[in-house]
């Protein structure tokens, strides 16, 4: 059971958000964080990384939430580093 829920877990992909991308692009050789302008497409393109970030944001938080609540699952597998 252990060893499927590692597979499973291995194999999800990288979840790529539109925000860290335009972060990384739409940043100038300036230095400076947000440009002045912006052209209609790229103000599209951050209103819709906007609205996907604050919707990640709060399905982590509901994630979270939920994962509070669980219950204790017992460990059969020994972990030296827990006694640490």
């Amino acid at each position: 059971m252990l060893e499927q829920l590692i597979h499973s877990l291995e194999n999800v992909p990288p979840l790529e958000l539109g925000a860290v991308s335009l972060l990384s692009g739409l940043r100038p050789p300036t230095g400076e964080w947000f440009p002045t302008t912006f052209t209609p497409e790229a103000k599209i393109q951050v209103i819709a990384a906007t609205v996907e970030l604050v919707a990640y944001t709060g399905r982590c938080a509901e994630m979270g939430r939920r994962l509070a609540h669980l219950p204790a699952i017992p460990l059969t597998v020994p972990l030296m580093e827990f006694a640490l």
